[in-house]
């Protein structure tokens, strides 16, 4: 019983194979024609008119003229492929910014314009054959195994099929049996010449195919902006790293360097003042060292934004900030781990700006939450003029923002005040 299901199935697959082919290729006939004619049309006329204006407009026309034969035929390979194919044609086949005359003249400069075109040429001598070749694979056959039904009507009981002949009942049982062999050859002819045909076509019309309608172009920017925010989150795990190694290999090292250089110190206590001017400065040069590995870890990745969130480390930063800095931070749930850190530098990078360029003598820090939307706003009262893409370090911050899809303005008129106002989307 199951096997014969698998072989109701697989003649059901092998009927509907041939259709698509027998479908496909006849279909090519009537494209081919009305492009042929349109074609021939349009060139003749325009060769006869060619002192006129219009006679160029139609030349141009009929070069044109394999764009729309391109998408009917990308439709035509869809149904038959079961999947889109797109042309390589920029912009769709409408009018581009610039009028009319812009389109036409991006459209003529194309490879895609012309390869199609070359397509056209093709397809419509091709079409007649094929047309033709499915005529004869479908007829023939059909013929053949109706002999029996076909011979009582002719004239003279004599059927005649191609080289195939019968002039009584038995032959036309054996023309069955011819049929059925004919059948099979035209099934194996047509569904791999169909394929053949397929892939020649799709190989020509979605060459160097790239996002031509507004669907497309939005995925192909959403997928460079995931890009984007899986390099940035990369980007975070080593940073992270590199501050845990420090901290835990290279800091602790130099703390206990430290501890041995001060119980070396008491050590040397009676020793000549040289040897203790020695041990004094090698004490005093390891501390300040531990001070900016510590300086430098914190810069890298501060362990307070990891361990404690957003707000602990805002309000680190603004103690340890030159300016006094109003803090008003609200945020009830922590965000992404890759928000957080770019709304963090964001801040950092601020906050140093004011203190290098602003001469401000007071400062804000405010972050909240409104809808799916984290909000951070950085004021001073400073002398104001700050430009993003004037090498502040902002316009690099605000390319990590826009990675999140959010968003950054910046409004510092001449004389102040300066206020930055940064919109990074957040999960709920």
């Amino acid at each position: 019983m199951t096997a014969h299901k698998e072989m109701t199935a697989r003649a059901r697959r092998g009927t509907v194979r041939m259709v698509r082919a027998v479908l496909y290729l006849a279909g090519g006939l009537p494209t081919g024609l009305v492009w042929l004619v349109s074609c021939t049309a349009l060139l003749g006329i325009g060769v006869a008119t060619l002192p006129l204006v219009v006679g160029a407009g139609l030349i141009c026309a009929a070069v044109l003229s394999g764009i729309p034969l391109g998408a009917v035929e990308r439709l035509r390979l869809r149904w038959f492929c079961g999947e889109p194919r797109r042309g390589g044609v920029r912009g769709g086949s409408g009018p581009a910014g610039g009028g009319p005359l812009t389109w036409v003249r991006r459209r003529l400069t194309e490879p895609a314009t012309w390869r199609e075109l070359g397509y056209a040429v093709v397809h419509s001598a091709l079409s007649i054959a094929e047309f033709v070749l499915v005529l004869v694979s479908v007829i023939i056959p059909a013929a053949l195994l109706t002999a029996p039904l076909l011979r009582p009507f002719t004239r003279d009981g004599r059927l005649r099929v191609a080289v195939f002949q019968a002039d009584s009942t038995p032959q036309a049982l054996v023309l069955v049996l011819c049929g059925g062999v004919c059948l099979v050859l035209s099934y194996a002819v047509l569904t791999r010449y169909a394929a053949l045909r397929a892939r020649l076509s799709v190989a020509v019309l979605a060459r160097h195919a790239r996002p031509d309608d507004g669907t497309d172009q939005e995925r192909y920017i959403g997928r460079l902006v995931r890009s984007r925010a899986r390099i940035l989150d990369a980007y975070d795990a080593e940073r992270r790293r590199i501050e845990r190694d420090l901290h835990d290999g290279a800091q602790q090292r130099l703390t206990g360097l430290i501890m041995t250089l001060g119980l070396a110190r008491l050590a040397v206590a009676d020793s000549t003042p040289e040897t203790r001017e020695l041990v004094e400065r090698a004490h005093e040069q390891a501390r300040i060292t531990l001070t900016e590995l510590r300086d430098l870890v914190h810069g890298i990745f501060p362990a307070i934004l990891t361990d404690r969130g957003l707000p602990a480390a805002l309000t680190a930063l603004a103690e340890e900030f030159p300016v006094p800095v109003t803090t008003d931070l609200r945020l009830a749930e922590r965000p992404d781990e890759a928000v957080e850190a770019a709304t963090y530098f964001v801040a950092c990078e601020a906050l140093a700006n004011i203190a290098k360029h602003s001469g401000a003598t007071e400062a804000g820090l405010s972050l909240r939450r409104t809808g799916s939307r984290l909000v951070l706003e950085v004021y001073d009262n400073g002398s104001g003029g700050a430009d993003a893409e004037a090498g502040t370090g902002l316009l690099g911050l605000a390319d990590r923002v826009a990675a999140l899809e959010g968003t950054v303005h910046l409004s510092s008129p001449v004389g102040g005040p300066t206020l930055l106002h940064v919109e990074i989307p957040c999960a709920s």
